[in-house]
C-alpha cells in the first residue's frame, strides 16, 4: 500500500470507532426526521378536511380578492356589550367544506341576533334608536352577533373593516383554521430538526477532528517521509481530507440504515407495549428534504474538520515530525494543569467533550422543556371523553357534566380546545368557563381583569411575549374546525405552568362558534377530587312517571334516561301503593327510553306511585289510573284572585285534573251548577275577600276571591314541567296555560321567567278561550327551580321543578365513559404531537447513545496522546486497575468542568434561538425552566457520559502490551520492512 493510499484510506480501530459515531448521530437525525416528518403529515392528513380558499384580513390589506367587506363594531344593548356587523346587501355566498353559506340579509336601521328571544322592539343604542329583532341561524357570523347595514354599524363605537377574502396563498388567518395550524406547525417542527441538522454537524465535526488527529500523530514520521520527498502542505491537506471525507461518507451511509431499523423497532415496540401510535417509519420527499441538505452539510464538516486535524502535519517542520510529540506544550493543559492537575488525560480533551456535551445539554433542555409543558397539566386529575371517539377534538361530552361533578365537591373544568392561526403563527386556544379553569389548573391573573363577555379573553404570557399581543388589543381569528369569524377583546393576561400559558383562553359560547361542538356539549370535562372507588351503579335515573293504557291494561309508564357516554343497564322499580314491581331496562349512553309497567286488578282509591326520584299520588277509577294534582287533593275550585266589583267570572271545578260537570258553586248564598266543561259563572257583589265553595259527590273545595271596585281583569294561569324529574342533560318544557274567565276579551303581555329564560308574548283571549304557550328550559345542574308566568295586571302562577340524577354520575363515569388520568391537554397533544410517547423515547434513545458515542472518539484522542506514558507505567508495574483509576479520575475533573461549560453554553444558545423566534413547534414555545433539579440532573448525566467515554476510550489502550504502547506507529516503506 503507497504512503498517500494508505494515509487515505488505511483503517485502525479508532476509524471504526468514528464511523460508530458518526453513524449514530446521522440515524439520530433520521430518526428525529422520518418521525418528526411522519408527525406533521399524520396531523396534516387528520386536518385535510378543513381546507379553505378563504381568509380573514382585518388590517386593510390587498391580498387576494376580497369576497366580503364586514363593519364591525360594539354597542351596548340592555346593559350589555354585543358586536355588530354590517353586512352589504347582496353580498355573495361562498362554499366551505362543500357547503354552500349564504350571509343573512341586512335591514338598514335594524339589529338583529340569532340569539335574541325577545318580541320586535324598538331600543335607544348610544344616540341612536334602532329596531331589534330575531334572525335566523347562519355559518361563519355568531349567533350572538347583530346583523345590520353597513351604515348602521359604522356608526356605533369602533367600527373597523373586516374583509373575508379568497387567495392562493396560505392566509395570515384563516376562515377554517385547522388545517392551516397543523401544516405550519409541521413547518415549525421541520425548523426544529434544521436546527437538530446543524447540533448533528458539531458532533460529527468533532468525532472527525479527533480520529484525524490521532492519525495525524500516529503518521508523523510518514507525513515527514512525502514533506521531505517533496510533497507540498496541499497534498498533505488533501489526503486527510480524502480520509475524513471518507469516514464521513461511510458513517452517514451506515447511519441512514441503522436509523431507518431503530426508528421500526421503537414503533413496534410501542405498539407491542400498548402506546397507541399510527406513526409510519417511511422515507419520503419531505423526510429527504431535511436529511440531504443535512448529509452535505456532514461532509463538508467533516472534510474542514480533517483539514484542521492536519494542520500540523501539513504546515510543520518536517525534521520536528520525526520525534516524540508532546501533548500541546504551552497550551491548555499546562493552564489548567497548574490549577487543576491531571495525570494521565490532558485537558486538550476539555473543549471538544464540552462541545459534544453542549449539544447533548441543548437536547435535554429542549426534552425537559416538553415534559415541563405536559406534565403540570397531565397531573390534573381525570379526563371525561366520548368512549368511541378517534381523538378527544372529536369528543362531545355534555357541559352538565362538570355542573354535576362539582355538586359532587370535585373540581371540573368544561373545555374546548381550538387549533387557530392568527397573523400566520399557530394558536393554541381554547373554550373555558374561566373561573371553573382557574380553580383546577391554579392559573394566575397576570394583567388586567378577567372576562365576562361572550367576545372577552385572556392572553397567555408566554403567547403575550412571543405574538406581541397584549390587554385591550382586538383580535380577529377564523373558526377551528367551523368556519367563522371571530372578533375578541383581550381583557387581561394569565401565568400558569408548562404550556398552559401558551394559549388563548376564550368563552365557551365562542368556541361553539369556531368548531363544531354542539350546543350544550364540550370536547372534554378535566375533573379532580372525585372519588371513583363506588362505579358499578348505574348511570340510567327516572326521569318521568305517569300513569297509561298499554293494550287495554293499565299500568305506569317510566321514562329513563342514560346519564353516561356508554350504554347501561337497570332495573327499575316501581313501587304503587303497596304493590311493588320491577322491569330491566337497557339505554344507549345519553339516550332516553321508555319502560311500561302494568298494574290490573287495583281495587278504585288513591296510592302513592314512587320511581326513583318520581313521587306523586294516583287514583284508581274503575278499570283506569288518573294522576291527581300536586298536593293530592281530589276537587279543586279554580277562580280569578281578583276580580272588580260586580263582574261574574267563570269559576271552574277540576276533579283529579278533569272539568267536573254538575257541580254545585256557591257564593254569599247564591248557587250556580257547572256545565260539561267544569264551568260556572258567578256574580261577585261584595266588596272584600270573597269564599268560592264547590262541592261534589260529598268533596267539597273552596278558594278565596279578593273583589275590589276597579280591579284589573286578569286570565287565570296555569304552570306545568315536563318531564316531572328532568335530568342534567335534560331541556324541560314549561307549559303555560292561560284562561280567560271573563265576559269581555283581554289583551296585556304575558312573561315566563326559568332559568335562563325570559320571555314575553302578547296574550290576546276572547271570552272564555284558553291558550297555551310552550318554553324550552336550559340544561341546569341538580337543584329545584321555579317556572314564573305572570302579567301585566298583577296575576301570576308558579311551578317549581327538581332536577335529578347526578348523585349517580360521578360513580359511574369510570365505566360509562373514557375517565382516564391525566388532563385533556395530554390527550389533545396526542394529536398535536402525534404519539409524543414514542417521539420523545426514540429521541432519547438515539440522543444517550450518540453523545456517549461522540465523547468517547474526543477522550480517545486524550488518552491515545498520553499511550507512551501508559506504557511506561504498564512497563514499570502498573496494573490495569491502577490506570483506569488515574483516567478515571482525570474523566471526573474533566467531565465536570465539561459539564458545567456545556450547561452554560446550550443554555445561552437555546435563548439565543428563543429570543430569535425559534423553539416553536405547534404555537407551544420549548422554553426550558433551570430548576436546581433539571440543572444537577443535567449536569450528573454529562458528568456520567464522561466518565462512560473515557473508560471505554482507556480499555483498548490500558488492556495492549506495554511494549506496543512505546513504538509510534507508521506506515511500512515500499520494501514492506518498517522504519
Amino acid at each position: 500500500m503507497g504512503y498517500r493510499r494508505a494515509l487515505s484510506f488505511g483503517w485502525a480501530r479508532r476509524d471504526t470507532l468514528a464511523v460508530v459515531v458518526i453513524a449514530l448521530t446521522v440515524s439520530f437525525l433520521v430518526g428525529a426526521a422520518v418521525l418528526g416528518v411522519a408527525l406533521g403529515s399524520q396531523t396534516t392528513a387528520i386536518a385535510a378536511q378543513f381546507e379553505t380558499p378563504y381568509g380573514i384580513d382585518d388590517t386593510g390589506g390587498s391580498d387576494g380578492a376580497a369576497v366580503v367587506e364586514l363593519t364591525v363594531a360594539e354597542a351596548t344593548l340592555d346593559g350589555e356589550q354585543v358586536t355588530v356587523v354590517g353586512v352589504p346587501d347582496g353580498t355573495p355566498s361562498i362554499t366551505v367544506r362543500g357547503r354552500t353559506v349564504e350571509f343573512p340579509p341586512p335591514d338598514p336601521g335594524v339589529l338583529a341576533g340569532a340569539d335574541y328571544r325577545g318580541a320586535a322592539r324598538r331600543v335607544s343604542v348610544g344616540d341612536r334608536t334602532v329596531r331589534v329583532q330575531p334572525r335566523e341561524s347562519r355559518p361563519v357570523l355568531p349567533d350572538s352577533w347583530y346583523v345590520t347595514d353597513p351604515e348602521t354599524a359604522a356608526a356605533f363605537e369602533g367600527a373597523s373593516a373586516v374583509t373575508i377574502r379568497e387567495t392562493e396563498a396560505r392566509a395570515e388567518t384563516p376562515l377554517l383554521s385547522a388545517l392551516e395550524f397543523f401544516v405550519r406547525g409541521a413547518a415549525e417542527l421541520v425548523r426544529l430538526l434544521q436546527l437538530a441538522t446543524v447540533a448533528a454537524g458539531v458532533l460529527v465535526a468533532v468525532t472527525i477532528y479527533s480520529v484525524v488527529r490521532i492519525t495525524v500523530r500516529e503518521r508523523r514520521p510518514d507525513v515527514a517521509v512525502l514533506r521531505s520527498t517533496g510533497a507540498t502542505p496541499f497534498q498533505i491537506y488533501r489526503l486527510f481530507a480524502v480520509r475524513a471525507l471518507a469516514l464521513t461518507a461511510v458513517g452517514t451511509a451506515a447511519g441512514y440504515g441503522f436509523g431507518l431499523i431503530l426508528v421500526r423497532a421503537v414503533v413496534n415496540a410501542a405498539v407491542y407495549r400498548g402506546l397507541p401510535t399510527t406513526l409510519s417509519a417511511r422515507v419520503t420527499e419531505p423526510v429527504l428534504a431535511v436529511l440531504l441538505p443535512a448529509v452535505a452539510l456532514f461532509l463538508l464538516v467533516g472534510g474542514l474538520a480533517g483539514l484542521l486535524a492536519a494542520s500540523r502535519g501539513a504546515t510543520g517542520d518536517p525534521a520536528a515530525l520525526t520525534g516524540h510529540e508532546r501533548p500541546d506544550e504551552g497550551g491548555l493543559r499546562d493552564r489548567l494543569g497548574s490549577l487543576v492537575g491531571t495525570r494521565l488525560v490532558g485537558w486538550d480533551a476539555l473543549v471538544p467533550t464540552a462541545a459534544t456535551l453542549s449539544v447533548f445539554m441543548a437536547a435535554l433542555l429542549l426534552l425537559t422543556a416538553v415534559a415541563g409543558a405536559v406534565g403540570p397539566l397531565a397531573d390534573t386529575g381525570e379526563t371525561v371523553t366520548q368512549p368511541d371517539a378517534p381523538h378527544p377534538i372529536a369528543s362531545s361530552v355534555p357541559t352538565a357534566y362538570a355542573d354535576a361533578l362539582r355538586a359532587q365537591g370535585a373540581t371540573a373544568s368544561p373545555e374546548i380546545l381550538l387549533f387557530e392561526v392568527y397573523d400566520g403563527d399557530p394558536i393554541v386556544a381554547r373554550g373555558v368557563n374561566f373561573t371553573a379553569y382557574r380553580a383546577l389548573s391554579g392559573v394566575e391573573l397576570a394583567r388586567g381583569e378577567a372576562p365576562d363577555a361572550e367576545n372577552e379573553a385572556l392572553v397567555g404570557a408566554d403567547l403575550a411575549r412571543s405574538t406581541g399581543l397584549s390587554p385591550g388589543d382586538t383580535v380577529v381569528i377564523g373558526g377551528s374546525t367551523d368556519a367563522s369569524v371571530m372578533r375578541l377583546e383581550l381583557t387581561g393576561t394569565f401565568s400558569g405552568e408548562g404550556i398552559q400559558d401558551d394559549q388563548l383562553l376564550v368563552s365557551l359560547p365562542a368556541a361553539r362558534e369556531m368548531s363544531s361542538t354542539g350546543r350544550d356539549a364540550v370536547q372534554f370535562v378535566r375533573t379532580d377530587g372525585l372519588d371513583v372507588d363506588a362505579a358499578g351503579t348505574s348511570t340510567i335515573v327516572v326521569t318521568s312517571a305517569r300513569v297509561a293504557t298499554e293494550n287495554g291494561t293499565p299500568g305506569v309508564a317510566v321514562g329513563v334516561t342514560n346519564l353516561g357516554l356508554s350504554e347501561a343497564t337497570r332495573e327499575v322499580e316501581v313501587r304503587l301503593g303497596d304493590r311493588t314491581r320491577a322491569t330491566e331496562v337497557t339505554v344507549d349512553g345519553q339516550r332516553s327510553a321508555r319502560a311500561f309497567v302494568a298494574f290490573a286488578d287495583l281495587p278504585d282509591g288513591t296510592y302513592p306511585l314512587v320511581v326513583g326520584d318520581v313521587r306523586k299520588n294516583v287514583t284508581v277509577d274503575g278499570d283506569s289510573l288518573v294522576a291527581l294534582d300536586a298536593d293530592g287533593a281530589g276537587l279543586v275550585v279554580e277562580a280569578p284572585a281578583r276580580a272588580p266589583t260586580g263582574s261574574t267570572p267563570a269559576v271552574r271545578v277540576l276533579r283529579n285534573d278533569r272539568p267536573v260537570a254538575g257541580a254545585t258553586v256557591s257564593v254569599d248564598g247564591r248557587t250556580a251548577t257547572t256545565n260539561e266543561n267544569g264551568d260556572a259563572r258567578i256574580s261577585l257583589e261584595t266588596t272584600g275577600n270573597i269564599t268560592v265553595t264547590a262541592e261534589n259527590g260529598g268533596e267539597r273545595a273552596r278558594t278565596t276571591v279578593a273583589v275590589a271596585p276597579g280591579a284589573a281583569r286578569a286570565p287565570i294561569l296555569d304552570v306545568t314541567v315536563s318531564p316531572d324529574a328532568p335530568s342534567i342533560f335534560t331541556r324541560p318544557e314549561a307549559t303555560v296555560t292561560a284562561r280567560n274567565p271573563w265576559i269581555e276579551p283581554i289583551e296585556t303581555n304575558l312573561s315566563v321567567t326559568a332559568p335562563g329564560v325570559e320571555r314575553t308574548e302578547a296574550l290576546a283571549l276572547d271570552p272564555g278561550e284558553t291558550a297555551q304557550f310552550a318554553v324550552e328550559i336550559p340544561q341546569r345542574p341538580a337543584g329545584s327551580y321555579d317556572v314564573t308566568a305572570s302579567v301585566e295586571t298583577g296575576a301570576s302562577a308558579t311551578s317549581t321543578y327538581t332536577v335529578s340524577g347526578d348523585a349517580r354520575l360521578g360513580a359511574a363515569l369510570a365505566q360509562s365513559g373514557q375517565f382516564s388520568g391525566g388532563g385533556g391537554i395530554t390527550q389533545a397533544i396526542q394529536v398535536a404531537f402525534g404519539n409524543i410517547e414514542v417521539l420523545v423515547l426514540a429521541v432519547v434513545s438515539l440522543l444517550g447513545v450518540m453523545t456517549v458515542g461522540s465523547t468517547t472518539a474526543a477522550f480517545t484522542r486524550a488518552v491515545h496522546t498520553a499511550k507512551r506514558e501508559i506504557g511506561i507505567r504498564r512497563a514499570t508495574g502498573a496494573g490495569p486497575r491502577s490506570v483506569f483509576f488515574d483516567v478515571f479520575v482525570d474523566a471526573l475533573k474533566i467531565g465536570t468542568t465539561a459539564a458545567a461549560l456545556a450547561m452554560a453554553l446550550a443554555y445561552l444558545a437555546v435563548r439565543a434561538l428563543l429570543a430569535v423566534g425559534e423553539l416553536r413547534v405547534f404555537g407551544l414555545v420549548l422554553e426550558p425552566s433551570l430548576s436546581p433539579a433539571i440543572v444537577l440532573g443535567a449536569l450528573a448525566c454529562g458528568v456520567a457520559l464522561s466518565l462512560v467515554s473515557a473508560t471505554l476510550a482507556a480499555a483498548a489502550v490500558v488492556r495492549s502490551d506495554p511494549a506496543t504502547l512505546l513504538v509510534d506507529r507508521h506506515i511500512p516503506t515500499p520494501s514492506g520492512s518498517d522504519e
